[in-house]
């Protein structure tokens, strides 16, 4: 098997809601028990002593405690190959980002627009534990190289950038040790390398995607829109594949398909990644020199006022909303600007390249999640012309490609859907939590999926059911059946059927202006009838209607033979 990662969010690593935890292996490491293994300064250490793990409300998970889960987080590392030397670079790799949390930054007494650092000591600990030069660290964290095509020159950085570009790498890292331990699974159980000792290069493939799921908190950011839009483009999958399959059954029942109707999502998807979508505005945004959140806010509901899914935010100019396949959801735009922008700085690079842990130094650069080349890998092109340091391809851009790709796969196969609904928050059984239930089906798309299913014909019962149900209801004189005692049986059913329904119907009947001609209440097809809206129902409010004369033939019956 091979993994692939598509969206890992970043932002968890430097913040959280208080109420929730950041990434459990930063809780695991200060819980362990052998903690100074990989770094002899964690002695003492809690969750309070790194500022990107703080307070927790829990030190215990699913039953076992941080430091318990810790232990069997090695145990599993070590049977992908992951251990000894490997080990340690992965889990000091971690520790460099939880220490960076701790470097603070001040003015400089002789130019406000510059900063030094005033964690001295918790930045000694950083250089120490990443073997670079202390110089080197502090004018990658205070200084910008800015390269054009003609000219380098340095830019010193105020507190509050040389904070947001501190944090930018220690995102980075996390991101990159994340990669690294990808590949080193896809190393472990790819078939190419692993299957009868990595001879055979052509497999059939059975595809696993686990969905983010439909997001929607109290406050939603840029990570929460590349999720929802990721949830967009597999709901247009979705759909079309209900579609077609509804399509496929029409067709084997001979129903016309005009009948069908329904609403996808492409004025969602339009709104996001179409010319003047939500996507290209960012990406401008970025670009500009002092672009900023409100400008991308107002200038995106300036270019698409026409879009029925895009609505404003009265309360907070930084905020908008869209109406996603799932319902509405309010983003606070605030940050999107730095979150799109996904560009390490030149000068935190290269410091990266001085350290003697490998994941900096050798795959801070590594985009793949594999070490090996795949079948479906792109062909490497020409290099292109050097471009300034100023314009890179945006986390949305690469987002967006990485979707592409997937949907070109999944199209190319025979797509299955699962959906797991959780049915109370108590994780308690034979609990039912009816409005939390129906938000997650409404959320996993499941509600619109039946609602196109349903959309011609919202019931249908099966022919030989209608027969035995409603024959009480043919009168057989005035619509008698086309079926003949010659035809084969299913065809015989499906005129019987097509006979007792007009009858038992005609009292909906309603004729089409428009045309003339009655309005298709029912129709029945080889094996299945469908009906529109109320025309079932009514049906069964009136099974009953006919079955007097009936009970008077049986009841004259059994009183004579009860009088013999």
């Amino acid at each position: 098997s091979k993994c692939d990662a598509y969206l890992l969010e970043k932002n968890r690593v430097t913040t959280h809601e208080p109420e929730e935890r950041t990434y459990h292996i930063f809780y695991q490491i200060i819980a362990a028990k052998d903690k100074t293994k990989y770094w002899s300064k964690l002695s003492g250490t809690t969750n309070e002593s790194f500022r990107f793990v703080g307070k927790t409300t829990t030190d215990t998970i699913e039953g076992m405690k941080d430091g318990d889960h810790f232990s069997n987080t090695v145990r599993v590392l070590e049977e992908i190959g992951v251990a000894g030397d490997s080990l340690m670079t992965l889990m000091q790799a971690i520790i460099i980002v939880m220490q960076l949390g701790n470097i603070s930054f001040s003015p400089d007494s002789k130019d406000d627009d510059r900063s030094v650092i005033s964690s001295s000591r918790e930045f000694a600990d950083l250089c120490e534990l990443m073997c670079v030069p202390e110089a080197s660290m502090e004018a990658a964290l205070t200084e910008r190289t800015m390269k054009t095509r003609n000219e380098t020159y340095k830019v010193p950085l105020n507190p509050t950038k040389a904070l947001e570009s501190t944090e930018a790498f220690a995102k980075e890292i996390y991101g990159r040790a994340f990669l690294w331990l990808v590949r080193c699974i896809n190393d472990a159980t790819a078939a190419e390398l692993n299957y009868k000792s990595g001879t055979m290069t052509d497999f059939g493939i059975i595809g696993l995607l686990d969905i983010f799921g439909f997001e929607s908190f109290v406050r939603n950011r840029f990570e929460q829109l590349c999720i929802n839009y990721c949830n967009e483009k597999l709901q247009a999958k979705f759909t079309e594949d209900i579609f077609r399959s509804v399509q496929e059954e029409y067709e084997r029942e001979g129903i016309p398909l005009d009948e069908i109707t329904y609403d996808d999502n492409t004025d969602v998807l339009d709104l996001i990644e179409g010319k003047t979508g939500l996507l290209a505005m960012l990406n401008e945004e970025c670009v500009r020199p002092k672009g900023t959140d409100q400008a991308f806010v107002q200038k995106a509901i300036a270019g698409n006022k026409k879009s029925p899914c895009l609505f404003e935010n009265k309360i907070n100019r930084n905020g908008f909303g869209i109406h996603h396949y799932a319902g509405k959801v309010m983003y606070d735009a605030e940050g999107f600007v730095e979150s799109n922008q996904d560009t390490l700085p030149t000068d935190l690079s290269e410091a990266a390249l001085l350290s003697s842990n490998e994941i900096l130094a050798k795959h801070m650069t590594n985009d793949a999640c594999t070490n090996f080349k795949t079948a479906d890998a792109p062909e490497k092109k020409a290099p292109k012309r050097a471009k300034s340091n100023l314009v890179a391809a945006t986390v949305w851009t690469k987002y967006k490609g990485q979707l592409m790709s997937l949907m070109t796969m999944l199209k190319k196969t025979q797509s299955r859907y699962i959906r797991c609904i959780k049915p109370n928050k108590a994780k308690k059984p034979v609990l039912m939590e009816h409005v939390s239930t129906i938000e997650q089906l409404r959320c996993a798309g499941v509600v619109a999926a039946v609602t196109l299913s349903r959309s011609a014909f919202p019931n249908r019962m099966e022919n030989d059911v209608v027969r035995f149900k409603f024959w009480q209801l043919w009168d057989t004189d005035k619509f008698p059946s086309k079926g003949t005692k010659d035809m084969p049986p299913q065809q015989k059913l499906q005129y019987d059927c097509q006979a007792i329904l007009e009858s038992a119907l005609k009292p909906l009947e309603e004729i089409n202006p428009k045309t003339g001609k009655p309005y298709t209440i029912f129709c029945v097809g080889k094996t299945r009838s469908y009906f529109k809206m109320g025309a079932l129902e009514f049906l069964e409010s009136h099974r009953s209607a006919g079955l007097e004369v009936h009970a008077i033939q049986i009841q004259k019956v059994a009183r004579a033979v009860l009088a013999k």
